[in-house]
């Protein structure tokens, strides 16, 4: 009885020791076609799910797959960033597309800072806030956006000597200058859409998502 148990332990552990072979060469070939479609992208790791490597054998199709790349260079401004992306539904032919794809571009902390216009940025929570008013002694606490393929920082409330004072009660030219000095151009590639902007301790992230969309498009593009 033992032996035969042992048998069967060992049958599956050859058995599953070989799906992980597997997904480990899957995740290596989409590794592959992402440095050859997106030459900018630097840094790629990639992972597909261990329940999905039998339907992902027998499919012209990867079910999911999940993509990290560590620095990409954005084509309009030159930023680098990193890339977060899901893809569901990617076919195996070339040209690669991908059925659902979201993608979550990150503009590093250190960037936003250096690249402000304003005094003393510092990214707090979700908020950049930024030394204003007479001699700096005042708080501006900015919040991102993004309207019409432009990303801007808006003035969510400002704070001097320990008074908070909302943004709905200063000058509409106060929230214009700001704008005016954060505004920078960012456009989507071509069949991606821009769901939220969001700031954090990692810096800027941009959400996207789009469907039936080509991998290439995002060198291209992006």
């Amino acid at each position: 009885m033992k032996i035969k148990v042992f048998a069967l332990i060992a049958a599956i552990t050859v058995l599953f020791g070989g799906v992980v072979g597997i997904q480990q060469y899957i995740s290596s070939q989409i590794v592959s076609r992402v440095e050859r479609e997106l030459p900018k992208a630097s840094g790629v790791s990639a992972s597909v799910p261990l329940t999905d490597v039998p339907r992902n054998l027998t499919s012209d199709s990867i079910k999911s797959a999940n993509i990290n790349i560590e620095s990409f260079n954005l084509k309009e401004n030159n930023t680098q960033v990193s890339l977060e992306i899901s893809a569901s539904n990617v076919r195996k032919a070339k040209p690669t597309v991908v059925g659902s794809l979201k993608v979550i571009a990150t503009i590093p902390a250190s960037t936003i800072t250096k690249s402000s216009q304003f005094s003393n940025p510092q990214i707090v929570g979700n908020t950049l806030q930024v030394s204003a008013g007479s001699g700096g002694l005042g708080t501006a606490v900015l919040i991102p956006k993004y309207t019409n393929n432009q990303l801007y920082f808006e003035l969510q409330s400002f704070s001097f000597l320990g008074n908070q004072i909302p943004a709905s009660s200063l000058p509409a030219e106060l929230q214009s200058q700001i704008k005016s000095r954060s505004q920078r151009s960012l456009k989507p590639p071509k069949g991606l859409s821009v769901n939220s902007v969001s700031l954090s301790s990692k810096g800027l992230s941009v959400n996207m998502s789009g469907s039936d969309i080509q991998l290439g498009s995002l060198g291209s593009n992006f």
